[in-house]
């Protein structure tokens, strides 16, 4: 019984003595002119979130702000023992409407804040080919005959007979991006899935192209029909660059999370 009542005691001292040590280490810290400094600056580099904007079925995503972690920073900059922007440390803030809580409505645009566009090809291996020698970052839809694991350009399952095959194929590669790009046939597997819902922007086809290329926009979603030219998607891709937006794959388009 006596040992009993020993290693109770050391117990209970040993844990007084831990939380004796951290209230004195954050009564120094908080006290800490590196720390003040901190605190001053951190709505400076503050980084607000932006709500994600909803519309019966559609949902425009929203975008991650960031607030300055006071401790983390410190313990950046304490050897220093000076204040340095480059040295602060951040936790991500999700916004207060967010695409995560919103799977079931369809998005028809990227933010416009990301200064970006995507493009998305099924089987138009002309415009595929360009754009892997010109390194534009598209999307491609696949099936299983058209899934390349080594391919260059980002899949989306669309395969509507062996959607679960590709989607084993996605996962083993680790390329899943959990994204479908709907039509009246595959939309049921994509909620059923729990996917995120995307619809074109725009449909670029083989008579269309004077009146796409003057409504470009930053958050339009191109869909490339097959019969398109080689020489009409180089006008519009020259379009996209003269207006100075990125082109990028669907997945970087729609998340929420920033460049």
């Amino acid at each position: 019984m006596k040992n009993l009542f020993k290693y109770i005691g050391l117990t209970a001292v040993l844990l007084f003595s831990f939380y004796y040590t951290e209230k004195m280490s954050n009564i120094v810290i908080n006290n800490s002119s590196l720390v003040t400094e901190i605190n001053e600056n951190s709505n400076r580099y503050k980084v607000e979130a932006v709500s994600a904007i909803i519309e019966d079925d559609y949902i425009v995503p929203g975008l991650n702000g960031y607030s300055v972690n006071v401790l983390k920073s410190y313990d950046n900059m304490r050897h220093l023992d000076t204040f340095n922007s480059y040295y602060l440390a951040y936790d991500k803030v999700s916004p207060n409407v967010s695409l995560e809580n919103n799977k079931d409505k369809i998005i028809k645009y990227g933010n416009k804040k990301k200064n970006a566009v995507a493009i998305i090809i099924k089987d138009n291996m002309d415009i595929i080919n360009y754009s892997k020698e010109k390194k534009i970052e598209i999307t491609r839809l696949v099936d299983t005959d058209t899934y390349d694991k080594n391919a260059y350009y980002e899949q989306i399952n669309n395969d509507l007979e062996e959607y679960k095959k590709v989607e084993k194929m996605l996962n083993n590669s680790n390329i899943n991006k959990n994204i479908c790009v709907i039509n009246n046939n595959i939309i049921d597997i994509c909620r059923d899935n729990k996917k995120y819902l995307v619809e074109a922007s725009t449909i670029l086809n083989n008579y269309n192209l004077a009146t796409i290329k003057d409504s470009i926009s930053s958050g339009y979603i191109f869909y490339i029909n097959d019969n398109v030219s080689v020489t009409d998607y180089k006008i519009l891709i020259r379009q996209i660059y003269y207006q100075d937006l990125n082109i990028v794959s669907l997945s970087s388009l729609i998340t929420e999370e920033r460049d």
